[in-house]
């Protein structure tokens, strides 16, 4: 858990807009938890996966395993096991709506 609220902490320091992170324990057989966070536009999306990258590569226990999206920088995915980032622009946020996707899901609250 602490490392979530590092995740949502890198983000929000570089501006991501409406972070959100789901406990998927129990509902999802591939993670424990998904980070979700909107970026206005690509390039935005791609400079919060180049910091969260290196700074969670700092941690040395966390090594990002998959990353998928990067050259569209649409819709990027980073894959730490036991919790997966998502990282959108507003647009790609809205049309696969992960929000909603794992309803049972509990949200992790955090400060805004």
């Amino acid at each position: 858990m602490e490392m979530i609220k590092k995740v949502i902490g890198l983000i929000d320091d570089r501006k991501g807009l409406d972070i959100r992170a789901l406990d998927v324990r129990g509902i999802s057989p591939i993670t424990d938890y998904l980070v979700l966070a909107s970026a206005e536009t690509v390039k935005q999306t791609k400079a919060l996966a180049d910091h969260l990258m290196k700074e969670m590569k700092l941690e040395k226990a966390s090594v990002c395993r998959h990353l998928d999206g990067y050259d569209n920088g649409e819709w990027i995915i980073l894959d730490y096991f036991d919790f997966i980032i998502h990282l959108f622009t507003p647009q790609k946020r809205e049309l696969y709506d992960l929000d909603h996707l794992y309803g049972g899901a509990n949200i992790i609250k955090h400060h805004d």
